[in-house]
């Protein structure tokens, strides 16, 4: 039963009947303490009265038995002793008339003792006289006298009569105040049964409350860990931001991206210290809104503690601040990187593609407009021998060829047009690159082949790879104007599932990575990201047609591969070709004239 009453009312009602206990027994106390107090005045006042009645009765006897005493004897001292036992007995009538002067009813009594022993203490006083004037036979016979035996009864009479008022008296008194402590002992003992019983309930349910409140506590804290274990095992970056804009709380997965160890380099700091200047003010804007009760989106980019941008995806909603009632900001942060590189990506390869389509229509215009000269100067050529007309037809004839040529990697480029393929090694032909490079390019370039023996095959089309690697080692040359460095490596490697979400165009599978690193100039972002579009050049006019690269990257895709690049102006530019991996069983196919063509180079 206990089980199911609330507890927090049940301990007030109990703390309160304890407290009603106590009172009632500090009332019943106070007043059986009272009617003590007073109880014992009346038997302290009652016990003098009789005290006094006594001493009077004994003083009295005293003065009687000295003064007859005298008589007989005519003695000095017995004369002395009568009279101090005439002066304690007056005394003690003073005492006890001021001891009930506020008591009306014994005054009654007092008013006729008193007239009593005073005309007997003359009456003493005068057979002294009488002795001492007439003899002793004169003074026995006033002694022997009614009137002398009468008072003398009479005053008897009157203090036996008052001691046994005042001792009755007293004793009712004594009955009423034991009777009033056992009541009194009676009280506190029932008193401190009870609250020694609603204590001990009280305990009990104080016990119980308290136990309640750790369990509930631990409850709490096992559920606040758990929350913070799953809030940190979410994959988005979860923040708290007060109304200031200075971070609250920040899971686990924000400290990664933010790039720090410990959340206290965070806590208390403004949260836009880490947003890129640009998008301050569109955070801003978002923070004021969502402290006036809004929710919102928004996408910027941030620099981590290390120096890594991140492109992050944030929704804000309000919450009510309890300290202040204000609004704080709660934001989830998903970081879109990925996302934004995949789109770019895409958006490149659409932009290729729609190029690759005009590209194509105007090679075909130009080609039907070449065709027809390259016919007529070659006509004009039989016609007109004459040396200084050959001279200008040559000229002629080898710009129109130098057109064709460009129309064809034009269309090249547009259609996607493959050539033979064949099971084929790297080395041999990194070695004919080795060597055009040493024979053309300046000695200020310093060329480095770094080429494993245990490089898996690839299928590809010589001519087209060659026309790649050409195209990379001259672009490098070109970067490196006053001389450097250009290294050429390759090696083997697998792409995972996380590799392939990166680049679009990769795929989980073995693949031949080749990288051209040089030492030049570098590139800018912004140049990074139209270097692959058809006539997009930083040459000087006449030193470029803008179709190397892009025509470049749409070799390495026909072949099912993939291009990176990487570039920091001033410190040189880096491209990496992956090519697939051709399986073990291709390359055991190969055949015994493919072999020497791939042994020789």
């Amino acid at each position: 039963m206990i089980e199911k009453w609330y507890r927090v009312p049940k301990l007030k009602a109990i703390f309160l009947l304890a407290v009603a206990v106590v009172f009632t027994s500090a009332v019943v106390s106070y007043s059986n303490t009272v009617n003590l107090i007073h109880n014992q005045e009346w038997v302290r006042y009652s016990y003098e009265v009789v005290t006094q009645l006594e001493s009077i009765q004994l003083t009295l006897k005293d003065t009687e038995t000295a003064q007859r005493n005298y008589l007989i004897t005519v003695d000095a001292d017995d004369l002395q002793t009568y009279i101090a036992a005439d002066q304690q007995t007056n005394n003690n009538i003073q005492i006890l008339s001021k001891l009930i002067a506020k008591n009306h009813q014994k005054q009654q009594w007092i008013s006729l003792l008193e007239p009593k022993i005073t005309n007997r203490l003359k009456m003493l006083q005068q057979e002294i006289s009488l002795r001492e004037n007439q003899g002793l036979e004169v003074v026995r016979q006033q002694i022997l006298s009614d009137k002398d035996k009468q008072i003398g009864k009479e005053i008897q009479q009157l203090i036996h009569d008052s001691l046994k008022v005042e001792q009755n008296l007293l004793q009712q008194v004594m009955q009423e105040s034991q009777a009033s402590s056992q009541k009194a002992i009676v009280t506190f003992f029932i008193a401190a049964i009870v609250g020694l019983v609603l204590v001990t309930l009280l305990y009990d349910l104080l016990w119980r409350y308290i136990r309640q409140l750790q369990q509930t506590e631990l409850a709490l804290r096992q559920s606040e860990n758990r929350l913070r274990a799953m809030i940190d095992a979410e994959p988005e970056c979860i923040k708290l931001i007060a109304r200031d804009g200075t971070l609250l709380e920040i899971n686990a997965y924000g400290l990664a991206i933010m790039e720090v160890e410990s959340a206290d380099v965070l806590i208390g700091k403004p949260i836009d210290a880490v947003i890129v200047p640009e998008y301050r003010a569109a955070f801003a804007e978002l923070h004021k809104s969502i402290c006036q009760g809004n929710k919102g989106t928004l996408e910027f980019e941030i620099v981590g503690f290390k120096g890594t941008r991140r492109y992050m995806q944030t929704h804000a909603v309000p919450l009510r601040n309890e300290s202040d009632q204000t609004f704080i900001h709660l934001a989830l942060m998903r970081d879109i990187t990925q996302q934004k590189q995949l789109e770019a990506q895409l958006l490149r390869s659409q932009r290729l593609q729609s190029i690759g389509t005009l590209a194509s229509g105007i090679a075909h215009d130009l080609n039907n407009i070449l065709s027809p000269i390259l016919m007529s100067v070659q006509l004009l050529q039989k016609k007109l021998p004459d040396s200084q007309s050959q001279q200008i037809l040559q000229t002629l004839e080898n710009n129109v060829k130098r057109g064709a040529n460009l129309l064809k990697q034009v269309l090249c480029f547009a259609r996607g047009v493959e050539g033979k393929r064949t099971i084929l090694q790297i080395q041999p032909l990194m070695v004919e690159i080795e060597q055009i490079i040493a024979q053309t390019f300046p000695k200020s370039i310093i060329c480095q082949i770094d080429i494993p023996k245990n490089l898996w095959y690839v299928c590809a089309d010589t001519t087209q790879l060659h026309q790649v690697l050409i195209n990379l080692v001259v672009n490098a040359r070109d970067a490196m104007p006053n001389g450097g460095i250009l290294r050429i490596a390759a090696e083997n490697v697998v792409i995972g599932e996380h590799s392939a979400q990166i680049n679009i165009d990769a795929k989980v599978g073995s693949y031949i990575a080749i990288v051209v690193t040089d030492t030049g100039i570098g590139m800018s972002s912004s140049v990074q990201q139209r270097i692959f579009e058809p006539f997009f050049t930083t040459k000087e006019v006449g030193k470029g047609t803008g179709l190397g690269l892009s025509t470049a990257l749409d070799i390495i895709k026909n072949h099912g591969g993939f291009m990176n690049v990487y570039s920091q102006v001033g410190r040189g530019t880096q491209f990496t070709v992956y090519l697939p991996a051709s399986t073990s069983k291709d390359a055991d196919s190969l055949s015994p004239e493919l072999e020497s063509v791939i042994g020789d180079g």
